[in-house]
């Protein structure tokens, strides 16, 4: 049973589709390096949720971006569901938005993420995220 409450809780945590009560926007989550991120004029906000576990000195840190298109707006992170486990990983929350200019015409780019100890790069994880606008609502 507990195993499920995790689960539960780990899948409203990484739910698809989330709502940003600050500005009553509809965001959308990305996990998955593999798939490409196509974001609609009409939802130009979305997030990467990331595992991450600053309790072993690693963190995420935005290496690559196109800041003409895109502008990242929050960076925050979620300690374990189970807080009794000594260095659990928990998870960080990107969230970025894609400018007006980015829908004028549909665009590809990228975000770079890479996960490492700042004071040591040879073990660093490098994550490319590909983006996609749509002007089509």
């Amino acid at each position: 049973m507990k195993k499920y409450v995790r689960i539960l809780c780990l899948g409203l945590l990484l739910g698809v589709i989330s709502t940003n009560a600050a500005n009553n926007e509809i965001e959308v989550v990305f996990t998955n390096p593999l798939k490409t991120i196509v974001v609609k004029q009409s939802k130009p906000v979305f997030s990467i949720v990331l595992h991450s576990n600053p309790t072993t000195g690693y963190l995420w840190v935005l290496k690559n971006y196109d800041s003409n298109l895109i502008s990242p707006v929050s960076r925050k992170f979620y300690p374990p569901v189970n807080k009794k486990l000594m260095g659990a990983p928990g998870y960080e929350k990107w969230t970025f938005r894609v400018k007006p200019s980015g829908f004028i015409v549909p665009q590809l780019t990228g975000i770079t993420l890479i996960y490492l100890r700042p004071w040591d790069e040879q073990g660093a994880q490098v994550i490319n995220f590909k983006v996609v606008t749509n002007n089509a609502n």
